[in-house]
């Protein structure tokens, strides 16, 4: 079986790239802006056991690597039920300094990944191919300031935004830059679930963060929580096409060495995802069972995500559009230039 390789030199490239990035942005500790944050027993990747040991004749098991968020919830179900005759092992990951760690070990064959962070993998060398985008609405920006009712309000003010580097603070910089007020917000960074303790507990006012996490601060806050910007209805009324955020990528040589796994996995996910919809307690208690994330929030963080498979190449017009956009304002988000056509994966 072929993994995704990452040279030793790559990683410390990327980390070198990383630690430069951080310096130029405000954070929520000195230490993250100063090097790349150790990772703790409490932050190793997870790895959540569901499928049982698979017996000889019985296919392969191949390993998912994804985020606690939108792509693990199909990967649930394609973990429980497995794919064609092969079973799915699912792990997670939280911070990118993870990806890339897992990466380097070479012991994924599906990854999870904002699809900004694989085109600049690629720029550097890594031979990923896109198989498809899943993740197309799951972040907003809101706010418990009864003041603040758009972008433009937002001037002089502090805005905690999640995941940086990846689609959260990519988009929300460039939403920035359109409304000419960048300059005048002071972004801070922090991880999602502490920006939802910081929210409910009052400790700030205004932050953008994915589903299904804002979801419990919207249990919790209520009437108290507004919604200010809705980053997939935005692009969508600025330029008329989905959002495409993240997806799943895999090495180059598996999959032209793997065509009929690939075709079966592909055709359980997306058949995960339908099933997701149409039958939300399901996967809400899986997730909860398997990711330690409550079954109520999960459920109702169904109706303000918009999760649906594309296929790569199908996908490619969005997303070449939602590049050239980063490259005129954010070039190095994406490695600064378009991917080529080898990025797109084809059957």
């Amino acid at each position: 079986m072929k993994k995704l390789k990452l040279s030793a030199l790559f990683m410390i490239f990327v980390i070198a790239v990383a630690m430069m990035a951080a310096c130029g942005s405000n954070s929520v500790s000195k230490e993250e802006t100063e090097s790349v944050p150790e990772v703790t027993e409490q932050e190793e990747v997870q790895e959540v056991e569901i499928s049982e040991e698979v017996t000889e004749g019985e296919g392969q098991t191949y390993k998912f690597l994804t985020p606690k968020g939108a792509p693990a919830l199909p990967g649930l179900i394609v973990s429980e039920e497995g794919f064609g005759n092969h079973q799915l092992e699912l792990e997670t990951w939280d911070q990118l300094e993870q990806l890339l760690a897992h990466l380097q070990n070479g012991d994924a064959d599906f990854v999870a990944a904002p699809i900004n962070v694989a085109s600049n993998l690629v720029s550097k060398g890594l031979p990923l191919q896109l198989i498809h985008v899943n993740t197309w609405g799951t972040i907003f920006l809101v706010t418990i300031d009864e003041n603040v009712n758009s972008l433009a309000d937002l001037q002089g003010e502090q805005l905690y935004v999640s995941h940086k580097s990846g689609p959260p603070d990519v988009l929300t910089n460039f939403l920035l830059e359109e409304e000419g007020i960048k300059d005048s917000v002071e972004i801070q960074y922090a991880t999602p679930p502490e920006i939802a303790q910081m929210l409910i507990g009052g400790k700030i006012k205004h932050a953008v963060l994915p589903e299904p996490v804002l979801s419990g601060v919207r249990l919790n806050l209520k009437e108290q929580l507004k919604e200010v910007v809705d980053f997939q209805a935005t692009w969508n009324e600025m330029y008329g096409q989905d959002l495409p955020q993240a997806g799943i990528v895999v090495n180059k040589e598996f999959a032209s060495e793997n065509a009929d796994v690939i075709e079966a996995f592909q055709q359980a996910y997306g058949e995960a995802i339908e099933r997701m919809y149409e039958n939300p307690d399901e996967i809400a208690t899986l997730a909860e069972t398997h990711l330690d994330l409550k079954a109520p929030i999960v459920k109702s963080s169904l109706n303000k995500m918009v999760i649906k498979l594309v296929e790569a190449e199908e996908a490619q017009f969005s997303i070449e559009q939602y590049f050239n956009l980063l490259l005129e304002s954010q070039p190095e988000s994406i490695g600064g230039q378009l991917p080529d056509e080898g990025f797109y994966y084809k059957r």
